[in-house]
């Protein structure tokens, strides 16, 4: 179970970013790349988008483009952010004395990490990060979500252990009826398995 419940986690090491797929005429095109480069997740945040939606989400300047418009469709300046994310940062950038961490540039957890839905800073850089995002006052969000997946991760261990069981009653079953019965009760947990894995992707951004 650790491992879903740490889908929200910063990264502790670079994220190597693919080749360009471009070029394209401008940003929003590379929207659907970025959300495969970065797994479906916000870069500040780490929420994913099956939460608000891939609608709240947009193409991020890490350099923003209104101050350095020769890198409004650089590939290693975009980014995939949620709009949250995306309007508290505006056009800020790094100084010679801080810095904004982004998961290719930076160990993002050596700056900031969750305890629970808590953040914890570890640099003045993830300080700045997460007051210029808000992260504290937003972790309402994360608590629903960790909520609900632990919710939905004991079900699915208890799903899995039931057609475990299932399954070997039906290799031992005598009758047509028992056999009938038991197909149809693992045809339905089968169903409800799936949609609790759907659920527990939506919530983490990452395949079973």
């Amino acid at each position: 179970m650790s491992g879903l419940l740490d889908a929200l986690l910063f990264p502790g090491e670079r994220h190597p970013r693919g080749p360009d797929p471009g070029p394209f005429s401008y940003p929003q095109a590379y929207k659907a790349y970025l959300r495969r480069e970065f797994r479906s997740k916000c870069v500040y945040c780490r929420v994913p988008d099956g939460i608000k939606g891939y609608e709240g989400f947009g193409v991020d300047h890490y350099l923003p483009a209104s101050r350095f418009p020769g890198l409004a469709l650089a590939w290693p300046n975009l980014f995939y952010a949620c709009n949250v994310c995306n309007t508290w940062k505006s056009d800020s950038v790094s100084t010679a004395g801080r810095f904004l961490p982004n998961p290719c540039d930076h160990r993002m957890a050596d700056h900031l990490q969750y305890r629970g839905a808590e953040v914890e800073t570890h640099t003045p850089h993830g300080e700045w990060l997460a007051e210029l995002l808000h992260l504290e006052e937003r972790k309402g969000l994360r608590e629903f979500i960790l909520s609900a997946l632990v919710g939905f991760v004991k079900a699915r261990i208890e799903l899995l252990g039931d057609l475990t069981a299932m399954e070997d009653r039906l290799e031992t079953a005598q009758s047509a009826d028992e056999r009938s019965s038991l197909e149809a009760a693992i045809q339905e947990a089968t169903e409800e398995l799936e949609r609790v894995e759907r659920q527990i992707e939506r919530l983490t951004g990452e395949p079973l």
